[in-house]
């Protein structure tokens, strides 16, 4: 069983109101379109945050003229 725990916060009316319609024309439960919601916006996060890392730590174009003379 997977352990939960209460989240609570406050959302604009209208995302309230069309999360409330989406859920019930679709069938679905609301915790878990927030739940799957959040999850995906994290991973986004965290990988648009990797990629800046990564990003910073490339070491970025180096002409073949001055790579040529540190070798020689």
């Amino acid at each position: 069983m997977v352990r939960a725990a209460a989240f609570a916060t406050k959302l604009p009316v209208d995302l309230k109101e069309t999360l409330d319609r989406v859920c019930v024309k679709l069938g679905l439960r609301k915790n878990y379109v927030v739940e799957t919601a959040l999850r995906e916006k994290l991973e986004d996060l965290l990988d648009a945050n990797d990629l800046q890392q990564a990003m910073a730590e490339a070491t970025g174009f180096h002409p073949w003229r001055g790579i040529r003379r540190t070798l020689a």
